[in-house]
């Protein structure tokens, strides 16, 4: 099969494009070049930033890129490379260069001493031949200098990134397209740019059609046909408002904008068609686009006008006549029939105009625009694709606007005044317009606002207010202190990312952000605004610092919630609960700490109030919330004390006629049903490396027993040796029972120890052992057993815990293949390990308490679990990678080079290893 090379993603693995599929998308095949190594590009990391580049990567992989890419191969497959889902081969031109050859003519790749398997023999010489001859000529990684062929890259900040968008703008630049992010931002890099690869956004378009993932489908792989991995001239045409370097993609053919408007797969981008001179191009080929019904333009309709209606009362009960409402088109709409005046408290600032209170009368929350007063409601919106970044921009004071009514009105009790109703064009809602007065001061908000500049005094000609007067004299105030909107000053723009339903990766990122300075493991202190409550324990908070409105669940605890559709039934008290939080925290300032990020992307924080209240301890204690997954906070107790008492005054979800939260009842009843399976992570001092003495391996030879070395613990045991030694001397001998706690003779030195019986039958004469401070299983004469006296001299012999505490190796499987051989390979690597003395850690524990320990003579050598693996003696726990992902990644290695090296388990090849799990 004939095929075209796609892309080059490393000199020895590129991506091959087909004939289409027979449902028409794109086929393509990643392929790796069989039996050869070539040096590795420089990748990014979950952080952000760049990894290592091995000597020559880059000089390599533009060989290949100049040479094959967009030009018809022929591929001949060798084997499949599982772990990289790729298939291994050879690749040559039409022409007959073969890319392996290349490579290795040109010192661009290694290959193994030894034939590798599947490999013919004559071409491992020709092989083996050509990286002799380059080595012999000092070519590519094998000249003297080759280590000096690799690229540092570097990730510019936003300011840098601004000043070299601002440097070469007007200039066109041949480039390497890297990578293509959406259809019309793609990552390059070139020589003049410097170290380091940006980001360029195409001018005068974006994808914006969440709801037709074929055309964004199409769009991209449109773009990666024609542009990755290649070079191309770009057009820089400057910086757009949020610091992104603009570039149009130009050749003789034209601007590559054209190409993708024309064919319907982006739109126009209102907010940067300024920033180019092709705007008029742009526009035409949109309008063929439209005209020919391509791609976006498909089914495209012009936006219907809605015809629902729909109405909000201030309250239930009133007896006020109806309040006439003029609709959009100046004819009489529906009647506001709610309260003329009542009290509330301001629950949320909805913009710089209206706000949002609670009646007290009746609890509901309603939504009030403020006679007289207008703000600018200058906020713009970007979104490109089904991005999870929205970028906001408040112009001209709207931002100052609804931040002066937060910061001074939030929470306020209040008198509302209603003066008239307006019906809103867009959802056709009838809303009161209304004087809104502090009730402690007396202070009219509307004249508060207007007179410091950030809105202005607004009527419409059929609108009647009490006191319009008042509020036209704070407006020509603030104008003749030219204040706000009125000074000479141009109006500040205030720009936030609004980040919703990241993922994991995106997710990662921010996190890091959020995280930086950290200690140990306690995140940092962030101050953040609370902008909108979305249930009992899920919200949207402003970080200043970092200009982000991130999602945020509150760490801990699980609250009742709301129904999700009509269909289904809310959990009891989700209403109560969502209005607590509301009450505590909405457009309140808070501090919070980002522990983690769940797979969705909301923000696992804990949430403190202005006076140090922890919320979720709040919300538990008034009976609105159950402890969840809080196992590695540290005010677990907290939750725990503050759940028992809402338990004992059965509040709201306690109550004898309500339950817990679905999700509540759900998570309990699968950690029951997995039981062991079910890993939590471990705190506290016995988490970090401590130094023990390993005394024992335990009967599964993955679990040993460790005795804690301290001054402390070595006076316990000679103190329990003594009492055993005098038991020893009271009493004859007599014959134990299974399971009793005993003192016996350790037949290899004599000694009297605490023992456990673990068999004995009644005419035996040797009964079986477990020495418990030191867990080592003996047979011992019944001869040489006491009973541990009553007397009181005697408790700390009967009472103290074991001096041994048998654990379980982190990682690893309990039960393994060929299951009796191999327990026994894994005792002989534990004995050889060590003799004696160690570091270890408690990792992680299950849900029948057994516990999990990192065990290792060294924390900058591999642990006791890697070493299992590595020799091919132990299996990989896969269930517990969640616990620590990094350290289970150590892990996998080690598990990788008993794989790769047939050690142990792995002797013949690949073993199911799923089917033995535990």
């Amino acid at each position: 099969m004939s095929y075209l090379v796609y892309a080059v993603d490393n000199a020895d693995r590129l991506t091959l494009l087909g004939p289409p599929t027979p449902e028409g998308g794109p086929n393509l095949k990643q392929i790796a070049l069989s039996y050869i190594h070539a040096p590795k590009l420089a990748r990014r990391t979950t952080g952000g930033e760049f990894g290592q580049e091995e000597p020559c990567a880059f000089e390599a992989a533009e060989l290949m890129r100049t040479t094959f890419i967009g030009k018809p191969v022929k591929f001949t497959e060798d084997y499949v490379i599982d772990a990289l889902q790729r298939r291994a081969g050879r690749l040559t031109l039409v022409n007959g260069e073969d890319a392996s050859i290349l490579l290795l003519q040109n010192g661009f790749a290694t290959l193994p001493e030894r034939i590798p398997p599947r490999m013919d023999k004559a071409l491992f010489s020709k092989y083996t031949a050509l990286m002799n001859e380059a080595r012999a000529a000092k070519k590519g990684i094998f000249a003297p200098d080759a280590a000096r062929h690799v690229r540092k890259l570097v990730e510019l900040n936003s300011e840098e990134t601004v000043k070299l968008g601002t440097k070469i703008k007007g200039k066109e630049i041949l480039v390497r397209v890297e990578e293509i992010l959406l259809p019309t931002i793609l990552m390059v890099s070139a020589e003049s740019l410097g170290s380091t690869h940006i980001a360029v956004h195409m001018p005068g378009v974006t994808v914006k059609d969440p709801d037709c993932m074929s055309v964004s489908a199409a769009a991209k792989f449109h773009t990666e046909r024609y542009l990755l991995h290649r070079k191309v001239n770009i057009l820089f045409e400057g910086v757009d408002s949020f610091g992104n370097i603009l570039g149009s993609v130009t050749s003789s053919k034209g601007v590559f904008q054209v190409e993708l408007l024309s064919r319907g797969l982006v739109k126009l981008n209102g907010s940067t068609l300024g920033f180019t001179s092709h705007a008029e191009e742009f526009q035409a080929a949109e309008k063929k686009a439209k005209e020919g019904r391509l791609g976006l333009w498909k089914n495209h309709e012009e936006p219907k006008e809605s015809k629902t209606l729909q109405v909000n009362y201030g309250s239930a009960a009133s007896a006020t006549p109806g309040l006439p409402v003029k609709n959009v088109n100046g004819n009489n709409g529906p009647e506001y029939k709610g309260p003329m005046m009542f009290n509330a408290v301001i629950v949320q600032i909805i913009n710089g105009d209206t706000i949002a209170v609670r009646v007290e009368e009746t609890n509901e929350i309603i939504r009030v625009s403020l006679a007289g007063v207008r703000s600018s409601k200058n906020v713009t919106r970007e979104q490109d694709g089904r991005s999870p970044e929205t970028r906001v921009t408040y112009s001209d004071y709207e931002w100052e606007a609804k931040e002066f009514l937060r910061t001074h009105y939030i929470g306020k009790r209040v008198v509302v005044q209603v003066e008239f109703a307006r019906q809103i064009p867009e959802t056709k809602e009838v809303r009161p317009v209304a004087l809104v007065t502090v009730c402690e001061t007396g202070e009219n908000i509307g004249v508060s606002l207007l007179e410091t500049g950030y809105a202005t005094f607004s009527l419409g000609k059929n609108d009647i207010c009490s006191a319009a007067s008042l509020l036209q004299s704070a407006n020509e105030k603030a104008s003749s202190a030219r204040l706000g909107i009125y000074s000479k000053v141009n109006a500040p723009a205030v720009k936030v990312v609004e980040l919703s339903h990241l993922g994991v990766s995106r997710g990662k990122y921010y996190l890091s952000f959020l995280q930086r300075g950290m200690q140990g493991n306690r995140p940092p202190m962030l101050k953040g605004v609370v902008d909108v409550v979305i249930g009992g324990s899920s919200l949207r908070v402003y970080i200043p610092k970092e200009h982000f409105q991130i999602p945020v669940k509150v760490a801990g605890i699980i609250t009742p919630m709301g129904a999700v559709s009509g269909s289904e039934n809310p959990d009891p008290c989700a209403e109560e609960s969502k209005a607590f939080a509301v009450s505590l925290l909405q457009q309140m300032e808070v501090e919070i700490q980002v522990h983690t990020v769940d797979k969705v992307g909301n923000f696992i924080s804990t949430v403190y109030l202005q006076d140090g209240t922890n919320f979720a301890v709040a919300t538990v204690e008034a009976g609105l919330g159950t402890v969840a997954n809080a196992e590695r906070l540290p005010y677990l107790q907290q939750l725990i004390d503050a759940e028992r008492k809402a338990q004992s005054e059965k509040k709201n979800i306690w109550a004898s006629n309500s339950t817990i939260p679905q999700r509540a009842a759900k998570l309990e009843a699968e950690r029951n049903a997995n039981g062991i399976k079910s890993y939590t992570r471990s705190t506290g001092p016995r988490a970090e490396f401590i130094s023990y003495t390993l005394s024992e391996v335990g009967d599964d030879g993955y679990s040993v027993y460790l005795q804690d070395n301290t001054e402390e613990a070595e006076n316990m045991m000679a103190t329990l040796q003594d009492l055993a030694k005098q038991a020893s001397t009271i009493g004859g001998e007599y014959h134990p029972k299974r399971g009793e706690l005993v003192v016996a003779q350790y037949k290899a030195d004599k000694t009297w120890n605490r023992a456990k019986v673990l068999h004995a039958k009644k005419d035996d004469e040797i009964v079986t052992v477990l020495f418990v401070d030191f867990g080592t299983k003996s047979e011992v004469r019944v001869k040489d057993i006491r009973h541990i006296p009553r007397g009181p001299e005697f408790a700390i012999a009967r009472d103290t815990a074991p001096l041994a505490r048998l654990v379980s190796l982190a990682y690893l499987k309990k039960k393994v293949p060929s299951q009796e051989s191999n327990i026994g390979y894994a005792c002989d690597t534990v004995y050889d390990y060590t003799d004696g003395p160690v570091i270890a850690k408690e990792v992680y524990h299950d849900g029948q308490g057994n516990l999990y320990y990192t065990v290792t003579v060294n924390e900058n050598v591999a642990s006791l679990s890697e070493t299992l693996l590595q020799r091919g003696y132990a299996l990989l726990d896969s269930t517990a990678q969640s616990v620590d992902p990094n350290d289970y990644k150590r892990h996998e290695a080690a598990q990788a080079v008993a794989r790769r090296g047939h050690k142990g388990m792995w002797q013949y090849g690949d073993i199911d290893d799923e089917s033995d799990d535990d």
